[in-house]
């Protein structure tokens, strides 16, 4: 310990060793080249931290970070034994050196154990030709998924119109056949007919409902968009809902983000329905919207004091065609958190909800400030 002690109070003690130039005999030519070499190899390593620094603060996101601290560490290390190796031609520090040269073997073994545990890892790493290759798949994949999903599109817009015009005939005699036979009519003939109607009615707003579910990012052509604007326009829509139900809808002001206003009128228009729609009985409806900005996206939320719903539901709730009541107790397709999903997953961002069944549900959705969809990740790569 003693020796240990004075090793580092006299670490920059030269007085036992006279400079290199009088240890043995150095011609010029010897003792320069000697001098200028650790010099090079001084300034070379130097150069390879710097560069590596460099490379980590430029590329985001390097994998085996460590490996490269580690190794930057090595070779700064490695440099400075030779920066030494010069100087102590004027200035013979050897307990510096042997310092120096210590910490490089320590350092030097943690890089080597630090590489051996990391060499599987190392070994998955894909070259930038294979990367190539593997966007190149995923391009054709991308592409072939797009031209997919705009087929289905399609035949969604086809398939609902084509079936609109049977339930419009169905409808139609059936006014036909109240109206020219009244005085024929029985009263049970009569409710069979309302329900006919009725159910007419319900596959006409379900297929409207998977109409607007397929037309969900049809359109990339992205703007500004006032949420504020968007929220005054669906609360004038629904009115007469609200004043049926006495409810009280509270508006913190909202952030003006990039996007597209029907999604986000669409988005907003089937939380703000199910908050009217799945109120306790006696109770008006509080409805609570509000969001916040939190750097690279919006956090956004629509709470209620409705029934709630139990945390087992709160995945199957955003499927589609998923409800949980019948539909003698709450009117619905099961299309608008589905409706929901789809927007916000296209978008890039979340939506999640917390409930209290009997105490109300509050909706969490974020939208990245910057959007790109896999549509345009597919033109732009076309």
């Amino acid at each position: 310990m003693n020796s240990i002690i004075d090793f580092f109070a006299r670490l920059f003690d030269t007085s036992n060793w006279p400079p290199r130039w009088h240890c043995g005999t150095w011609t010029d030519f010897h003792g320069w080249l000697y001098i200028v070499s650790d010099l090079m190899i001084w300034g070379a390593y130097m150069s390879i931290p710097l560069i590596l620094i460099r490379f980590v603060a430029v590329k985001k996101g390097v994998p085996l970070l460590s490996v490269f601290y580690l190794f930057g560490a090595f070779i700064l290390l490695c440099g400075l034994t030779h920066l030494l190796d010069a100087i102590m031609f004027w200035w013979p520090a050897y307990r510096l050196s042997a310092l120096i040269r210590f910490l490089t073997g320590v350092v030097s073994i943690f890089t080597v154990l630090a590489l051996i545990r990391y060499f599987n890892e190392a070994i998955g790493l894909k070259t930038s030709q294979e990367f190539s290759v593997e966007m190149s798949f995923r391009q054709q994949a991308l592409q072939e998924l797009t031209r997919s999903n705009e087929e289905l599109q399609q035949f969604a817009y086809v398939a609902s119109h084509d079936l609109q015009s049977p339930l419009n005939t169905i409808e139609n005699y059936l006014s036909l056949l109240e109206h020219q036979h009244a005085q024929e009519i029985t009263p049970d003939a009569r409710q069979l007919i309302g329900v006919s109607r009725a159910a007419a009615g319900r596959m006409r707003t379900l297929i409207n409902d998977l109409l607007e579910f397929s037309r969900v990012g049809n359109d990339t052509e992205w703007s500004q968009v006032n949420l504020n604007d968007v929220l005054a326009e669906i609360i004038d829509e629904q009115q007469a809902e609200i004043r049926q139900t006495g409810a009280s809808v509270k508006l913190v002001p909202l952030p003006t983000l990039l996007g597209h206003p029907t999604d986000m009128k669409q988005l907003f228009q089937n939380l703000l329905s199910n908050g009217l729609k799945y109120s306790q009985t006696g109770v008006s409806p509080v409805i609570k919207i509000w969001g916040e900005d939190q750097g690279t996206k919006y956090l956004l939320a629509v709470s209620d004091n409705g029934i709630g719903i139990e945390k087992q539901h709160f995945d199957k709730i955003f499927q589609l065609f998923q409800r949980l009541h019948s539909r003698n107790q709450y009117p619905g397709t099961g299309i608008g958190l589905a409706t929901c999903k789809k927007i916000i997953d296209l978008y890039g961002g979340e939506i999640w909800l917390d409930s209290t069944v009997g105490t109300g549900s509050t909706f969490y959705l974020t939208i990245p400030k910057q959007i790109k969809t896999v549509k345009q990740f597919v033109q732009a790569s076309s």
